[in-house]
């Protein structure tokens, strides 16, 4: 892309503009040695560090903020307590209709989630048969009455256990729903809605769209974004597997779009500095992120839009649009290109006048 982008640059914007060669002062090899590489290791891992202990760390909390703010009205909160409230009244009735009423009260049903977890993190991994037998005896008698239920003791224990799942299925439920009700009408999430009509031909929706506004910062950032947009949930899920479950309809040819937006997509806030101070321009900066912005966005809507339309696969887009890229290439070096015109020293000098050996230029 850079070739073919730099010759629209050239015949374009640049276009008048005096150029010159390509010259790269290569540094001197030597063999390395132990104590070097050693050093330049350590040297880019601190710099690494810094930056993730700065830019990184700062963006996120920013992020994390700002997803979560201004968050529910309190006329939401109270429909979404209403409902645990249901759940729980409807596990109370179950209770009183075993023989642990007056044993578990209201309080416990939290208690009696977290036991269930607790015996379960416990046992985790554990195979042999004697390991998980002195578990199993340590909870019951840390507690005999959560882990009757737990463990579905008796006709009541079964009956309580299962009335139990749905508090926590309902539970998780809500958890949900308010999480993304939260970020939904975050500042952020307000934002990234704003602009699904532009990226959803390129596949984006607005979770995605909140992950690429704080990957101006520093593109780590996007993926920071998107942990904290699916992995606060509070269930046992990875990051990945949060994603994949509530993002069912993404598919590679989505992946292919992205990763093309994220090579194309401006350089960090840094680097756009850097632009700053190299061309002592605010103009060439915005112009820099702007036409960066618009090519990424450009080539993300031709892949997806271009590859559903077309019917093709991730794979089969990916060879396409890198033979559109070899072609569109190939024929922009054919395209002339106007180049400034060359400084020469003026006709009318005389015949000995800053001119060696009488010479005329």
């Amino acid at each position: 892309m850079a070739l073919p982008v730099a010759k629209v640059l050239s015949m374009t914007v640049l276009r008048g503009r005096e150029s010159a060669p390509f010259i790269m002062e290569m540094p001197p090899y030597h063999l390395p040695t132990v104590g070097g590489v050693l050093r330049r290791a350590l040297e880019r891992i601190w710099l690494f560090l810094k930056k993730i202990v700065t830019v990184v760390v700062a963006v996120a909390v920013v992020v994390f903020v700002l997803i979560n703010f201004p968050g529910l009205s309190g006329e939401r909160m109270a429909e979404y307590e209403a409902q645990q409230s249901s759940s729980m009244e409807r596990f109370m009735k179950t209770v009183a209709s075993t023989k642990y009423a007056g044993q578990i009260q209201q309080d416990d049903v939290l208690g009696l989630i977290l036991f269930q977890e607790a015996l379960k993190n416990a046992k985790r991994g554990v195979t042999d048969q004697e390991k998980s037998n002195a578990i199993n005896a340590r909870f019951a008698e840390d507690n005999p009455v959560y882990y009757s239920v737990v463990k579905r003791k008796g006709k009541d224990g079964k009956k309580l256990n299962k009335a139990l799942k749905k508090v926590v299925k309902t539970r998780k439920k809500l958890r949900r729903e308010i999480r993304a009700e939260r970020f939904e009408g975050s500042f952020l999430g307000m934002a990234g809605r704003a602009l699904e009509p532009v990226t959803q031909y390129a596949g984006f929706n607005w979770r995605i769209n909140i992950a690429l506004l704080s990957a101006f910062a520093a593109k780590e950032n996007s993926a920071a974004t998107l942990g904290a947009i699916y992995g606060l949930d509070g269930s046992d899920a990875s990051v990945q597997e949060s994603m994949k479950a509530g993002e069912s309809g993404f598919t590679p040819l989505h992946a292919l779009a992205l990763m093309l937006f994220m090579a194309l997509y401006p350089p960090c806030v840094p680097a756009s500095i850097m632009v700053r101070m190299q061309s002592n321009s605010s103009k060439w900066m915005m112009f820099s992120i702007a036409y960066q912005t618009l090519l990424g966005l450009f080539v993300a809507s031709l892949v997806f839009t271009g590859g559903t339309l077309l019917g093709l696969t991730g794979v089969q887009t990916m060879w396409a649009f890198y033979v559109l890229c070899v072609v569109v290439t190939l024929i922009m070096g054919f395209l002339p290109e106007r180049r400034a015109a060359e400084n020469r020293l003026p006709m009318n000098l005389s015949k000995n006048e800053n001119c060696p050996e009488g010479g005329a230029n």
